[in-house]
This record gives structure tokens, C-alpha cells and sequence, in this order.
């Protein structure tokens, strides 16, 4: 249901705040009407016997019409008053009122008319009484309740006691929802970090036994993750230096044994090759970088990028525009990781597409797009996302490059560390765009 609150901790303690407002409600209430009830049967109990020796009395009395009934209210210690002089003396009893007229009612017979009123802040109960044998003379005889409060109202000690264990109450159901979801959060966060790629805190493995045997698991996931991740890191480690090392001897046998000169750099371009490779799996199964993030100036670094991918004989045209705003910003990065990132692209767009490879910066509202364009035949749209998986490789690479389909994968893996993107599509006139969307460090 959309009006529910949409986390499990606010939903649990809505549930517990209405079901301690439920019970305090109901238990007022049944309070009420037990304190009603009780009232009523004790102003009846005591006062029966008194309301009818009071009526005995007064029918007793001789038909003298100068006679006083005054005597007997100070007898009695009542209120009588001439039902001629006041028939409608007080008023009809409230529904607070209903279960003392129902006991009088039992006791002095159904017809018994019964008033209710209020003499010096007291509340009065009036009985009809029959004065004499003459069934036409009455009187109404007035009972004090004294220390009695049957309103309906809920006295203030009560509710007092009753806002102090609702805060009670409350600050406890705060307590337990807040005891019960807190494992939950921790296991969503961490379940979120392990998505990320990240290696998550152990996780406090107590609260129920069930959110505990799943702390337990996630603990051991996680655990295998890591160990699985440094196994990896450690045998592509060791199998670059075993790689290596006979890979610098064939270049020095090489570059002594072989004469012919075409023969010679074939060698030395298929051991680059090799090497290259080796340096693709060393990068893909590197980890997070564990250089501290820097800002840069966009214009600076990509000029640096530039002079360096031309040094290592991929020529790459830096698009410098002093009127192009996202030249001047600063961006947040890890410096060698960066590098790594747009070298890549250059070596693809030189080895996949058609020089010239250009390098350009565009400011789009708080992100700068980092594009590198070459002018080849282009990547088809249907393969755009498949070739950032790893050890994809398309269909021009194919036809003999020699490559790991680890390229395009590794640049994704860097853009999502930058907490960037990174997609690769065919431009209108021809060729690739592959860009990277970082966020403007001062954004």
C-alpha cells in the first residue's frame, strides 16, 4: 500500500505505536466504564436503604397540609423539595449517569422519575417521592454524591499514568524496532557494497537466529569473495613474471640471433603483443586503486595523456579550445588509473578503427564528457554494451590482432571506480565516440 512508509523500521514501529495506542485507548475506556459501574453500585448500595426509610417516612406522614417535611431532611440528611415548586427541577441524566438511574430504577420500580443536578459544585441525584397517602403530592428529595466523578471524563492522575507509559511504551517499541532492523540495514549495506565490488566489514553476528545464520553467511560470501579475488590477483601476478622473464630473453635472442630485419621486428612485435596481454590480465585483475584521488584540470591532464600515448607511438590530436569551458574545470581521480583508462581507448581506437584519434572534453551541466573519436568503420549498435564484457572482442578484431578482449572491459571497471561512465558508440560520420562522464569536482 503506497501510504505506508516504505523501510522496515518505520513500518514496525507505526505497527507497535498503534497497537500501544490500541491498548491504551481500550484500556481508558474500560476503565471508564468500570469506574461508571462502580460508582453506580456503590451510591445504590449505600443509599437504597436510605431512600427507602426516606419514602416509608414520607408516606407516613398525616395529611396535614401545614405540615413541614423539613425534619425529615435533616433526619435524613437530604434535600426535599415541593414537587409543585419545581417540577422541573435539575435535568435529565447524561448517559455518564445510565448506570446509577438503572440501579435506582431496579430498586425503587420503573416509573420512578429521576433528575439529575448540581447544587455548590456537588453533583445531586433527584428522587420523585410520594409524600402522604395522597398519590398527588411528591416531593423531590435530593442526594448528595459526594466524591464521586462519573462524567466520562479520565481523571488527571490516570492520565498522567497513562502518557507515562505511553512514553514508556514508545520509547521501548523505538528501542525494539530499531534492535530488530538495524541487522537488516547492515546486511542491505553490505550486500550493496559486495554489488559495488567492494569487500564489506564483517557483519555482528547476534540479534534473532535467523537474521544471525544470514549475518553468518554473508560473512563467509564475502570471506570466500576475498580469497577468491586475492588467489586471482596472486596467480596472474605470478604468471606475468614467469611470462615475462622468458619473454625479455626472446627479445635479447632476438635482437642478437635474427638477421633479417623484417623477421626481427615481426619477433619483436609479436613479443609486445604478448606482453601487452599480460598486461591487460594484470590490470583487469587488479583491484581498487590504492592511490589517493586527486583533482586535476581537465585541459592539463589531457594534454599529458596526449604527449604520452604519442611517445608510445599512438598518435592521438587533443582538441584544445580555450573557449570550450570544460578545459578549465577540475575532476576527482586516481591519476595512474585515469591514464590507464584513456591510453586504452587510444591503443583500441588505434588498433580497431582509423586514425585520426582525437581527444576531446565536453561540459555537460555537472559532468564532463571525455571522448575519444576515431574514424573507422565503428562498433555496431547491438554490440555496444556486449563489448564491455570481458574477454568480448569484435568482429574486426578478429581478424588477427592479437588481444585478450580485455580493453574496452577494464576502461568500464576504471569509469564505475571514478564513480563515472563509460559507453562506446558508432558517430554519425563515421567511425567511434567512446566516453567517459565524470562528475565536475566542484559540482
Amino acid at each position: 500500500m503506497r501510504f505506508l512508509p516504505q523501510s522496515l523500521f518505520a513500518r514496525l514501529t507505526l505497527l507497535l505505536l498503534l497497537a500501544v495506542l490500541v491498548a491504551l485507548v481500550s484500556f481508558g475506556y474500560a476503565f471508564r466504564q468500570d469506574r461508571a459501574t462502580l460508582v453506580a453500585r456503590n451510591f445504590t448500595d449505600a443509599k437504597v436503604q436510605q431512600i427507602e426509610a426516606l419514602r416509608e417516612a414520607l408516606k407516613a406522614l398525616p395529611d396535614d397540609r401545614g405540615m413541614s417535611v423539613q425534619p425529615l431532611a435533616r433526619q435524613y440528611r437530604v434535600i426535599l423539595v415541593p414537587y409543585d415548586r419545581r417540577p422541573d427541577i435539575g435535568q435529565a441524566p447524561a448517559a455518564a449517569f445510565k448506570p446509577i438511574v438503572t440501579r435506582l430504577q431496579e430498586q425503587l420500580g420503573r416509573d420512578t422519575e429521576i433528575r439529575w443536578g448540581m447544587r455548590l459544585d456537588q453533583a445531586i441525584v433527584w428522587i420523585r417521592m410520594q409524600v402522604t397517602a395522597d398519590t398527588s403530592k411528591f416531593v423531590w428529595a435530593g442526594f448528595a454524591m459526594r466524591n464521586t466523578d462519573i462524567s466520562g471524563e479520565v481523571p488527571a492522575r490516570l492520565a498522567m499514568t497513562l502518557g507515562a507509559i505511553l512514553v514508556a511504551l514508545l520509547a521501548g517499541a523505538f528501542w525494539f524496532a530499531r534492535r530488530l532492523t538495524r541487522p537488516l540495514s547492515n546486511l542491505s549495506e553490505a550486500v550493496a557494497t559486495m554489488a559495488a565490488g567492494k569487500h564489506p566489514s564483517p557483519l555482528p553476528e547476534d540479534g534473532p537466529s535467523e537474521i544471525a545464520q544470514v549475518a553468518r553467511n554473508v560473512n563467509k560470501m564475502a570471506a570466500n569473495l576475498e580469497q577468491l579475488e586475492t588467489d586471482r590477483r596472486t596467480m596472474l601476478g605470478g604468471v606475468s613474471h614467469d611470462i615475462r622473464t622468458p619473454l625479455a630473453r626472446l627479445r635479447l635472442a632476438s635482437e642478437i640471433a635474427v638477421s633479417d630485419p623484417k623477421q626481427r621486428a615481426e619477433m619483436a612485435a609479436d613479443i609486445s603483443d604478448i606482453d601487452r596481454i599480460v598486461t591487460q590480465f594484470l590490470d583487469f585483475a587488479r583491484g581498487e586503486p590504492t592511490e589517493a584521488m586527486q583533482s586535476v584540470r581537465v585541459d592539463e591532464t589531457l594534454k599529458h595523456i596526449a604527449q604520452k600515448a604519442g611517445a608510445q607511438k599512438l598518435p592521438v590530436t587533443c582538441l584544445d579550445d580555450s573557449n570550450n569551458p570544460a578545459q578549465s574545470v577540475m575532476i576527482k581521480v586516481f591519476p595512474a588509473a585515469f591514464e590507464r583508462m584513456l591510453l586504452n581507448l587510444i591503443e583500441n581506437a588505434h588498433r580497431y578503427g582509423k586514425p585520426p584519434v582525437e581527444l576531446t572534453a565536453v561540459l555537460d551541466g555537472a559532468f564532463v564528457e571525455i571522448t575519444v573519436i576515431d574514424h573507422g568503420d565503428g562498433v555496431h549498435p547491438a554490440d555496444a554494451e556486449r563489448l564491455k564484457q570481458p574477454f568480448v572482442r569484435g568482429d574486426a578484431a578478429r581478424g588477427g590482432e592479437m588481444g585478450a578482449g580485455l580493453g574496452l572491459a577494464i576502461v568500464d571497471r576504471l569509469a564505475k571506480w571514478h564513480h563515472g561512465s563509460f559507453d562506446i558508440a558508432r558517430r554519425a560520420g563515421g567511425g567511434n565516440a567512446a566516453r567517459i562522464r565524470l562528475l565536475v569536482a566542484n559540482a
